[in-house]
């Protein structure tokens, strides 16, 4: 009887003894994969949201650029002149932008004093813009901070044959932490509308 009663002292003794350590580490990394999973969710959701910001970001800087190709087409129009080279004076030539295959690239300064001359990139590669922190909009003033984004603005004409109209192409790209590229583009035809 005695002896029973040790057995059984012994039994109650090993099972009060608490985790295994097995047990133990099972536990942790239940607790691990439960930590984890929301953090990688909340880490991939904030780069997905900084990569959304610089892609609407650069489609603005992309419209900017066709925005501003319209009003020099129109206002050269306006004022009597080749709708793409303007001569006159008040009038904006684009011929550095302008090419039969769309190999040449410019860029150029929506935000500078009108008339402007856009500046053909070297070789394709433009500059990159700079950003105005004070008031809020990127140029290429070298006073201002170096930007991530790159605009190259192309035109080729004619286009099928005709000489009254030219395909517009807007090309913004960047890169982001990770060192991946990003490029936006935009295109339109335009129509010497005189």
């Amino acid at each position: 009887m005695t002896n029973r009663m040790e057995k059984t002292k012994n039994k109650k003794q090993i099972t009060n003894r608490g985790f295994t350590l097995i047990e133990t580490l099972v536990a942790v990394l239940i607790l691990v994969t439960a930590i984890a999973g929301p953090l990688t969710i909340a880490s991939k959701g904030l780069q997905t949201a900084l990569v959304a910001k610089d892609q609407t970001t650069a489609y603005y800087l992309a419209q900017d650029a066709v925005e501003f190709v319209r009003f020099a087409r129109d206002t050269n129009r306006l004022q009597g002149n080749n709708w793409l080279v303007g001569s006159g004076s008040g009038s904006t030539n684009l011929a550095g932008c302008v090419s039969g295959s769309g190999a040449i690239k410019c860029q150029f300064d929506s935000l500078a004093n009108y008339p402007l001359n856009p500046a053909s990139c070297p070789g394709g590669l433009c500059d990159p813009m700079n950003y105005d922190a004070t008031n809020h909009y990127f140029n290429y003033n070298t006073n201002n901070q170096r930007s991530i984004f790159t605009r190259a603005v192309a035109i080729t004409t004619p286009v099928g044959g005709s000489n009254t109209e030219a395909s517009l192409v807007v090309t913004v790209s960047w890169s982001d932490l990770p060192g991946l590229t990003h490029t936006i583009t935009v295109r339109e035809n335009l129509f010497d509308w005189q």
